[in-house]
């Protein structure tokens, strides 16, 4: 082969490398949104924090999936890993949807509302106005206990979401000690490799258990995966 000839071949070469470059780059972006459940509503604003606990939970699937892939037969600890971070997405969707219900609801300005209803009671008794400022002051109530309660599922929502990470994150520092440590005894029948499925599947069913409790409609059919 001529120098005209090999300088070609590496244009040609070099022109591929650069185009593969686009693709290998959307490839891995799919495979990281392919975690993300396929389910409707809400999805959590940018910088929220329970984005912030879904983006730490898909760090750990990336970095558990690569130690994994160098360990042949853990797919059923890396497919309930994934599980985990569905399970995540799903739970920081109801806390979208709360966030939005709780946007909605002007807190502030009701307790100033409430507060001067109370006084504009008292100055009514007994006049013709005071039954129709009661029933005000009940419906600001209201409201003001609706706010109340689904503040109290958001941060029991929230709170759920940040533990689960911190042990999903503790299972990948424990299998990556375990793989630098005594590699050879990491299988998938060994007793380190089962407690870590076993905890996985309880992160994945506390995430469950707590949407459950929050939200008596979502019954067992509320699980992320069959």
């Amino acid at each position: 082969m001529n120098v005209v000839a090999l300088a070609f071949v590496l244009v040609i070469i070099g022109v591929l490398a650069v185009a593969m470059v686009p693709l290998m780059i959307a490839s891995t972006r799919r495979r990281q949104r392919a975690v993300a459940p396929a389910v409707g509503g809400r999805q959590p604003l940018l910088g929220s924090p329970a984005q912030v606990w879904v983006s730490r939970g898909e760090r750990v699937l990336r970095e558990l999936t690569a130690s994994l892939d160098e360990q042949p037969g853990f797919v059923t600890l890396a497919a309930d890993a994934e599980q985990v971070v569905m399970e995540l997405w799903i739970t920081a969707g109801q806390v979208a949807e709360l966030d939005h219900g709780l946007a909605r609801i002007p807190v502030p300005s009701l307790e100033d509302e409430r507060a001067s209803l109370t006084t504009a009671i008292t100055e009514a008794k007994g006049t013709m106005a005071e039954a129709d400022l009661v029933r005000s002051h009940d419906a600001v109530s209201a409201r003001l206990a609706a706010a109340g309660r689904q503040r109290e599922t958001r941060d029991a929502l929230l709170a759920k979401m940040r533990a689960t990470v911190m042990e999903f994150e503790r299972a990948r520092d424990e299998l990556a000690e375990l793989i630098t440590g005594t590699t050879s005894a990491l299988t998938p029948n060994s007793d380190a490799a089962a407690d870590l499925t076993g905890r996985l599947d309880g992160l994945r069913e506390g995430l469950i258990e707590v949407r459950r409790a929050t939200n008596p409609e979502i019954g067992p059919a509320g699980q992320g995966h069959p």
